[in-house]
């Protein structure tokens, strides 16, 4: 009979004594080996509007950099939950030093920001409206030598579409989208025809400056402040855009030539870009319509010995603005000799004579709202204004059109 020795049973682990020809010293079944642990791997998944996102080795532990390791576009997407574990690892150097490393696992879950996305369908949509439509204008004939002397400034500052204004709270007018359209189309036919004398051949259309109420479907400004709204932002925006348009078109088969200047303003910051991208691509085949749509406050425009400024005028001192226009344009300043900056903003007029520039704060059509009325920012007159440029000798004309109160 085999001799029994010591070892170590193959099914209950135990250490025992039992005969080389028994396989174990007990009838129980082997224990099966335990699985490996699943090896974590990196890991990007985009579902609908959903994205996840793990990294379960890395030295990453920030929100920051994940986002920018990920290229998250933060304005499509929003982060929901963001997880971060730490632990060391040991290690040992070339040399067998030991020493210890801390390792992240990063997990984030982020959700698409519905809001923008249909902004952006809504833009994408238009674009390729406009491209389809996209008319072939004809060429202009050549233009008379004496009318190419002269440009006519168009300025309908702080029209605010979309506002909506109870008369009866402010002690003032109503304003609502139809009385903003029926402003906005009596304005420029009255400046046109005032203007009309003088055969300019080249028209200058400053657009945005609070021209819409609100930046978003929330119904605010830029800031986050509250606005009472006539409507929903996207038909506003339509609102806005179709006025543009028959602005363009009006002073186009005016003067033949029309540059339109965007300017952002402190209600419509993100809304003016769009508009501007939007009359881009509508204008597309049109040689004669240039739209300066550039994502900068300040708007610069060289005409002759005219150096223009155009900006909203809500940021800064005004006083300030001719040093400005010196040293960002040095070489426009010293080529021009009438200088002048337009703003908006203030609703009032206003001359600010500096050395070597003049500051202009421009009116607007739009009635006192509720905040403006409980802030005392009433008694100005509602008018839109256009300046007629001259290359040769500056500002030689001004054309007004004014809406007076009832009882005045």
């Amino acid at each position: 009979m085999a001799k029994a020795v010591e070892r170590k049973c193959p099914r209950c682990g135990k250490t025992s004594a039992y005969r080389a020809d028994q396989i174990a010293c007990c009838k129980q079944p082997p224990k099966p080996p335990k699985p490996p642990k699943p090896e974590l791997t990196e890991s990007s998944t985009i579902d609908g509007d959903n994205w996840s996102i793990s990294l379960p080795k890395t030295r990453i532990h920030t929100l920051e950099q994940l986002l920018e390791f990920c290229k998250v576009d933060l304005l499509v997407w929003e982060v929901e939950r963001f997880i971060c574990n730490k632990w060391e690892m040991g290690y040992k150097d070339k040399a067998g030093v030991p020493g210890v490393e801390p390792l992240y696992q990063i997990k984030a879950f982020l959700r698409r920001k519905k809001n923008i996305q249909r902004a952006v369908n809504e833009i994408e949509e238009l674009r390729k409206k406009a491209e389809a439509f996209a008319p072939e204008y004809p060429k202009l004939p050549g233009v008379i030598q004496s009318g190419n002397n002269i440009a006519v400034e168009y300025a309908l500052y702080d029209h605010h579409f979309g506002a909506l204004i109870w008369g009866r709270e402010t002690g003032h007018e109503d304003y609502d989208n139809n009385i903003a359209i029926r402003g906005w189309e009596g304005a420029l036919g009255d400046l046109r025809a005032r203007t009309s004398g003088f055969g300019a051949k080249r028209a200058v259309l400053v657009l945005g400056n609070d021209q819409q109420n609100a930046d978003n479907r929330a119904g605010t400004t830029e800031h986050g402040t509250p606005q009472n709204m006539d409507s929903r932002y996207q038909k506003v925006f339509g609102i806005s855009r179709d006025a543009s348009i028959w602005a363009i078109d009006a002073l186009l088969g005016e003067h033949g030539a029309v540059d339109v200047i965007m300017v952002p303003g402190n209600h419509d910051m993100l809304a003016t870009w769009h508009l501007g991208d939007s009359l881009t691509a509508w204008y597309r085949r049109q040689p004669n319509v240039k739209v300066w749509n550039e994502p900068t406050l300040r708007k610069y425009y060289e005409y002759g010995a005219n150096m223009l400024l155009f900006t909203h005028g809500n940021t800064s001192k005004l006083e300030k603005y001719g040093a400005t226009m010196a040293a960002e344009k040095p070489e426009m300043w010293g080529r021009t000799k009438w200088r002048e900056a337009h703003t908006g903003d203030k609703h009032q007029r206003r001359l600010i004579e500096l050395p070597g520039a003049t500051v202009r704060i421009l009116p607007s059509l739009r009635p006192p709202c509720a905040w403006s009325s409980e802030q005392h920012y009433v008694g100005s007159i509602r008018a839109a204004e256009a300046y007629v440029w001259s290359k040769t000798e500056g500002l030689v004309g001004t054309a007004v059109h004014s809406i007076l109160k009832k009882d005045q």
